[in-house]
């Protein structure tokens, strides 16, 4: 008798550790770099890293975060907008996640109609260390992912930047 609730209580600890095994790896799967690792090679998806060697080549791209000088150690851009609907559906559902995610603090959201532009950032204490920019329309479905140690005072200066990331 003794030994059978011994081995239940032991199931029931088995059981639970499991559980929370799976709850802990589904919650570590909500950051920016698991949609990108999943959807970069979906079909037509482009996906570009730019390591930190290549951005001192930045001033073509973009003077105002060249100059800026603040810390950035890589950009991922990944586009969608050639994938199909479904592909672009799973997308913008792992976006969503992102705003329940703990780690993420959301800074900015636009919408207009169908089109919508999210910035989120992840703290590293007083600084940034990555700054996710979203953007998902009719036509379009890409994602900007700046990791580095950023400033908090530079954020504006990134954010206002963004439009010359999705101009087509």
């Amino acid at each position: 008798m003794k030994h059978n609730l011994m081995i239940k209580s032991m199931r029931a600890l088995a059981c639970m550790m499991l559980a929370l095994l799976v709850v802990s790896c589904s919650m570590l799967s909500r950051n920016a770099d698991d949609i990108i690792n999943d959807m970069r090679d979906a079909r037509n998806a482009q996906y570009v890293n730019v390591g930190s060697g290549l951005l001192g080549l930045g001033r073509l791209i973009s003077p105002t975060l060249y100059d800026a000088k603040i810390g950035i150690t890589s950009v991922q851009l990944l586009d969608l907008s050639k994938c199909n609907v479904s592909v672009r559906e799973k997308f913008r559902k792992r976006v969503q996640n992102l705003y329940k995610s703990r780690y993420y603090e959301e800074v900015m959201t636009t919408q207009r109609d169908y089109d919508q532009q999210t910035v989120l950032v992840r703290r590293d204490g007083e600084y940034i260390s990555e700054i996710v920019i979203a953007n998902a329309n009719g036509t379009s479905d890409t994602m900007l992912v700046i990791n580095g140690h950023i400033n908090t005072d530079n954020l504006e200066r990134i954010i206002n930047d963004q439009a010359n990331y999705f101009n087509n």
